[in-house]
């Protein structure tokens, strides 16, 4: 939310171009660093605790991501298709593996020529839960809707930076009514932006 009202704030301000043209699309293969985090809370005959585990789980993130470039200078919105590696590490304990196929849409706000601020929504879906080899994936909910905000800069080659945390939404587990479990994520990465309707309309030039 506060990254949204800072984005709000200087488009207000100035507003400044994107490097791509209005209706523009490009395509964005990216890959790098995914962190995952466990956050939950439980009721207690003393009232409501809330808990944090103490590491997160550091592994691999990559997927591709298009984006459409609106008529407005400084908004875009964009959809992709990530695997994310997430999880935790307890006391004592092993890590657990939760990893996801997320599908991240999101409103790109322009402040300055490459820089975005980012928000939307990101459901995802479970691919594998386990700890220590045992698998854990029957107790837990498939699907995961979360919330995910960042920033992102892409140099003028189309080489684009993006850092992004996902807070969740739904529940992690799906049995224990007196507990609820949040798999929250986040991924740092590496892409590159392929201008698609770029590659087009020189294509059609060329045959006139």
């Amino acid at each position: 939310m506060m990254i949204a009202v800072m984005a709000l704030c200087c488009l207000t301000a100035n507003a400044q171009k994107m490097r791509h043209s209005a209706g523009s699309f490009t395509i964005q293969p990216m890959i790098g660093l995914s962190y995952g985090n466990l956050r939950g809370e439980y009721n207690t005959a003393g009232g409501t605790v809330k808990y944090d585990n103490d590491e997160a789980r550091m592994a691999l993130a990559i997927g591709a991501e298009g984006e459409y470039y609106t008529s407005t200078p400084w908004f875009s919105v964009s959809a992709g298709l990530m695997y994310m590696q997430q999880g935790w590490k307890l006391k004592n304990a092993e890590t657990s593996k939760v990893d996801y196929i997320n599908i991240p849409i999101l409103a790109n706000f322009y402040v300055a020529k490459g820089f975005a601020l980012k928000i939307g929504l990101q459901p995802g879906f479970l691919v594998n839960a386990s700890q220590g080899g045992v698998d854990f994936k029957s107790d837990c909910n498939t699907f995961n809707l979360a919330l995910p905000v960042g920033l992102s800069y892409e140099f003028k080659n189309g080489i684009t930076l993006d850092l992004r945390g996902a807070a969740a939404l739904t529940n992690l587990n799906s049995k224990d009514n007196n507990v609820k479990w949040y798999a929250d994520g986040g991924m740092l990465t590496v892409g590159y932006k392929f201008d698609v309707s770029a590659k087009k309309s020189y294509k059609s030039r060329k045959r006139r």
